[in-house]
């Protein structure tokens, strides 16, 4: 093998191997969604407790809670618990305020923004009950037809309890 084939060759070998870590960097780490696709995940049919928190940068109480959901993600990281934290933020605050909250908090949970302006069009879609005030928390197992939506901030205690109560 000539010299100028091997240097190609191990080009070729490390770009491959910087890949994965290249593409993970460049990924949004929050994906910005309309409310059919959060739809499709509160209809899932899957036997997985999904608890799903409506927050945003500029709510305190939401900034408070925040490391309860991280802490849950990680704890039942391996279980069949999706931890989703969804943003309210306005879309065009996406890369000035909310992808820096997540990069300066080193959020770990899978971070959603819904791009969905008027929550008159989808609250009630949610819940009915739901006045639209955050932070507020739902919990479902569609498999084993568990539901639960709380409107206010969670304690870590209580965020527990609820978790441990309608986990698989």
């Amino acid at each position: 093998m000539t010299g100028k084939l091997r240097n190609q060759l191990m080009g070729l070998v490390a770009a491959l191997i910087l890949w994965p870590a290249a593409t993970a960097l460049a990924q949004q780490p929050v994906q910005t969604i309309k409310f059919e696709q959060l739809q499709e995940i509160r209809q899932s049919p899957h036997d997985t407790l999904y608890v799903v928190n409506f927050w945003a940068t500029w709510c305190k109480p939401c900034i408070k809670e925040m490391p309860y959901f991280e802490a849950a993600n990680q704890q039942y990281k391996d279980q069949p618990v999706r931890v989703i934290l969804v943003s309210m933020d306005a879309v065009q605050d996406l890369e000035k305020r909310v992808v820096p909250f997540v990069q300066k908090r080193n959020l770990k949970s899978r971070l959603l923004l819904l791009d969905e302006p008027d929550g008159n069009t989808w609250i009630d879609k949610i819940e009915p009950k739901w006045s639209g005030a955050i932070p507020a928390t739902m919990l479902f197992n569609n498999k084993r037809k568990q539901y639960e939506f709380v409107e206010r901030e969670l304690t870590q205690e209580e965020l527990e309890k609820l978790i441990q109560q309608y986990k698989p």
